[in-house]
């Protein structure tokens, strides 16, 4: 039995979820629990086979790599950790993968697929194409709080040059033309809860 676990996961994810889950053809079976971030720390909570995280606030993302760390030093097994975010900035390094929302139906299948299936190899050559780097998600964070190249050099101690590079490596992932595009998609990401 494949046991998933969706934290503070909006209901609409939840049952959007489900149904792509029904449509999965896996020898095991599937059990669906929706819990909230505090439940999943619980140390005598249910342990599932995999965590699939929609982060909520902006604030809570920042925090996203300590709240995997406390999750995985509880559950200690080989259980997968996702992060399901329409917001791409959201950028982990312990997460075991991240997915957009964004994504057609059929890349959110495929990878949902192959997740069950265990088939990691076919997963993560699929997502490298639109998952930023640590730097490239950091730079967007600091742009999206209206600052400037020189002001985001003096915060992250990242020379200017590479900030740039990393700024159009970005906007290359994300489908983004021009600085224009990019700072009315960062409006748009963090002007809504995710």
């Amino acid at each position: 039995m494949m046991r998933i676990a969706l934290i503070d996961s909006c209901t609409f994810t939840y049952v959007g979820l489900k149904n792509l889950f029904s449509l999965i053809r896996t020898t095991a079976g599937i059990t669906f629990n929706q819990i909230s971030a505090e439940a999943a720390l619980d140390k005598n909570a249910e342990i599932f086979d995999i965590y699939v995280i929609e982060p909520g606030e902006i604030s809570f993302e920042f925090n996203i790599d300590k709240y995997i760390y406390n999750l995985k030093s509880i559950i200690q097994q080989e259980s997968k950790v996702i992060i399901f975010s329409d917001n791409i900035i959201v950028n982990s390094k312990l997460a075991d993968f991240c997915l957009c929302k964004g994504n057609s139906f059929s890349k959110v299948f495929f990878f949902f697929d192959s997740l069950l299936k265990k088939e990691y190899e076919s997963i993560r050559p699929f997502l490298e194409d639109y998952l930023l780097s640590k730097n490239e998600a950091i730079l967007l964070r600091c742009l999206s709080k209206n600052q400037r190249m020189k002001s985001v050099e003096k915060i992250t101690s990242i020379p200017i040059s590479n900030l740039y590079y990393y700024k159009y490596s970005a906007m290359r992932k994300l489908g983004l033309k021009s600085t224009k595009e990019l700072f009315r998609y960062l409006n748009r990401v963090l002007n809504h809860s995710v």
